[in-house]
């Protein structure tokens, strides 16, 4: 009975950039005390399944910075007092999203919609859920897990992997192959 493991190149250098990263991410958010440190997953996440490519993410960042601020219209106008909340909020929802695609395919067309209603999301998510104190530092720290998310966690991990591939530039493919067969015809 034949039973052999084989992972790819691609997804070992993968794991690897990604696992030593997602470290050194968690040291770092541990140490600057960022209780939102998750955020960087959900945008390092859909930037990669996104697709986008490295000369992209300002485009990302910015449409980012662009969900923030509905963020901060949307909290703004749920505050407003003696509304129907449930068709108030769905109101303000439905408005702000067809205003963010009228400006993304207009003036604003350097945005991502997607990245723009991610960070939107996000941003409600958590402030219509947990009492946000210091607004400045809310806004500057869910800023910087969102980049960090791009900027270290994907740039990082696919940095490391080029390197990898720089280092060691053979293929397992057929190291992985020469072995089997060593094993094979030792049984045979």
């Amino acid at each position: 009975m034949k039973t052999s493991l084989s992972i790819s190149k691609e997804a070992l250098y993968s794991a690897l950039g990604i696992g030593i990263f997602t470290l050194f991410y968690g040291l770092l958010s541990g140490l600057l005390e960022f209780w939102m440190a998750p955020v960087a997953f959900i945008t390092s996440a859909f930037y990669a399944g996104y697709g986008s490519k490295q000369n992209t993410s300002v485009n990302v960042s910015l449409s980012f910075g662009m969900g923030i601020i509905w963020g901060l219209i949307a909290y703004s106008l749920f505050q407003i007092q003696n509304m129907n909340m449930l068709l108030w909020t769905s109101l303000v929802f439905g408005v702000m999203a067809f205003i963010a695609i009228i400006l993304q395919g207009t003036i604003l067309s350097f945005t991502r919609i997607p990245a723009w209603l991610l960070s939107w999301g996000t941003f409600m998510e958590i402030s219509l859920n947990k009492p946000i104190t210091n607004w400045p530092l809310f806004v500057v720290e869910l800023s910087a897990c969102m980049l960090l998310g791009i900027y270290f966690l994907d740039f990082g991990s696919n940095l490391f992997k080029k390197f990898m591939y720089i280092w060691f530039p053979g293929k397992m493919s057929s190291e992985k192959s020469s072995i089997d067969d060593d094993k094979q015809n030792s049984q045979s």
